[in-house]
Order: C-alpha cells, then structure tokens, then sequence
C-alpha cells in the first residue's frame, strides 16, 4: 500500500514568508481552497488513515480534506512542524535563518535541528513500516517535516535535501522500503 504525504493549506505567514514553526497560524482563504481543490483530487484515492500534525494549519486542511469521507484522523505530535527556536515569527529572508537553514547537525537557538527532527520521524515512519504496511495513509503536515519524510523514502544529497520545497497541499506518493524487522520496533512509544 502507499503512504501519502501533503503540506497544509497556505496561512498568511507562508504568504509574509515567515518562520512559523510552532506558532499556531490557521489557514488563509487561499490555503481553505487549496484543501479543497487537494480534497477534490483524492476523492477516489482509497485512504485507510490520516495521520496529522495537531498544529490548526495541518489540522483544517485534513478535516477539509476528510469532508463526507469519515477517514480515521491520529492527531500524532512526531508530526509537528520542527521548533525553530528564536528564529520563528521571523523572515525566511533573514541571514542568520539563511546561514543555519544548510547545517543538519546544529540546532536553531532555542529549537530544533534537522537531525532532531530525524530523530522523532524516522521512528514513527519505521513504526508505520511495521504496522501499517496494508493500509493506505495519508501524512498532514508541514514544509520542514515533509523535508525529513522525504528523504526517509528517497535518498537526497545535501543540496538536495536543502533545496527541497513541498508546496502547501502538494502530493508526493511513497511506498514503504522493505526494512527488516528489528527489535526496536517495539519499543516505539506513542
């Protein structure tokens, strides 16, 4: 089966080009319309289970997306937007964000780096791997998540990685790896 991975809708701070991280910024107009034009192409995709960031963006652009489905939605915190530290409510534009942005291992002042964020994603995704492999899913979240579960299903150089963008309310189509079962699957907890 396949894993589906989307963006939320657009939010004024995409539209400003502000670091939004945690901040709980609700849908724009425009991002409302972009869940529904994503709702409207996947009306036939069969999708088993939503999992979703439980920040409001992610989750008005999953109950759009859900409208007459009745799709189970896990809002699951691994999903969260990664914590930028002291540099959210702050232009993507600003050098500091701009010079931090490529170092994987270093963390944002006051947050989270891309190798944190590995750190929860990998396993909930090895955990899904585990358990999930018949179902269809569908993951809603955010542009720095979706950096990190993308390179989880496609190897990426660092330039790459870096450069990858996920529009609000793209699409990308993954299949699990086979991935041997080791033992530390169970030992994820929710």
């Amino acid at each position: 089966m396949s894993v589906f991975l989307t963006r939320h809708g657009q939010t004024d701070w995409n539209k400003k080009n502000f670091i939004q991280g945690r901040i709980d910024v609700p849908l724009n107009e425009t991002g409302i319309q972009e869940a529904k034009q994503l709702r409207d192409k996947l009306k036939d995709t069969e999708i088993d289970i939503i999992f979703c960031s439980p920040l409001r963006r992610a989750k008005q652009t999953a109950e759009i997306i859900n409208e007459n489905r009745n799709i189970p939605i896990v809002y699951e915190s691994k999903l969260l937007e990664q914590y930028y530290g002291e540099m959210e409510r702050k232009p993507r534009s600003g050098e500091a964000y701009l010079s931090q942005r490529s170092r994987c291992a270093t963390r944002y002042p006051g947050g989270e780096s891309y190798l944190d964020v590995a750190a929860r994603i990998y396993p909930f995704l090895n955990h899904l791997n585990a358990t999930m492999r018949d179902k269809n899913i569908l993951l809603v979240c955010h542009g720095g998540i979706s950096r990190v579960i993308n390179s989880y299903f496609k190897p990426m150089e660092n330039d790459e990685f870096f450069n990858f963008v996920m529009e609000n309310c793209g699409l990308l189509k993954y299949e699990f790896p086979d991935l041997p079962k080791p033992d530390y699957f169970e030992d994820y907890k929710d």
